[in-house]
């Protein structure tokens, strides 16, 4: 799975230092989120923009005063009866603050899936990668969350990030992220 990324040194949560890895910035912003004054919007589905039904090309939410608010882009929906997100998963935002049309007003990071979005069908219920990712955000997790319905929780966007390999690359205040694997090519 190719994921790409770009982040905001200058939004670093106050208890991350450059330099640490990956995980441990989304442990931060988990924690903390992003500090400072948020636009008041908590979120939903829109479509090019335009908050929309139940469906949409992005779903966004604001927790904590807009600390932690994310975007997530692609084609989703909510099935009502199952309880479930499912669809496809192109991009996700973390930061903080939503603006009127769904998009995070102070941005962390984004990350791009590529050609390699995460997909889930209406049949596959709450037991997939999209749900999971963004159900773990919705409850203001980067490692996903249980339901009282007793969905699996496979780990949120952390297991997804862990898988590409990602979880320990170095973040640094200068904004170039390097993978382990980039480091070897350098070296």
């Amino acid at each position: 799975m190719a994921i790409s990324y770009s982040y905001d040194a200058d939004h670093f949560p106050i208890n991350f230092t450059s330099g640490g890895s990956l995980a441990e910035l989304l442990g931060a912003y988990e924690a903390n989120g992003v500090a400072g004054q948020h636009p008041a919007n908590t979120g939903g589905f829109y479509t090019n923009g335009v908050a929309s039904g139940l469906s949409g090309d992005t779903y966004a939410l604001s927790l904590n005063n807009g600390a932690f608010s994310f975007s997530a882009v692609g084609n989703l929906s909510y099935n009502f009866s199952s309880h479930s997100l499912y669809g496809t998963l192109q991009q996700v935002t973390l930061g903080g603050g939503l603006n009127a049309n769904g998009t995070v007003s102070s941005p962390l990071i984004s990350f791009d899936f590529g050609n390699t979005p995460l997909t889930a069908t209406a049949a596959e219920g709450r037991d997939n990668a999209v749900h999971d990712v963004i159900w773990g955000l919705m409850n203001g997790s980067v490692e996903g969350a249980t339901d009282s319905a007793g969905t699996p929780n496979d780990g949120g966007l952390l297991a997804v990030l862990e898988a590409a390999g990602l979880a320990d690359d170095i973040i640094t205040a200068a904004g170039s992220s390097l993978s382990e694997s980039e480091l070897l090519l350098a070296a």
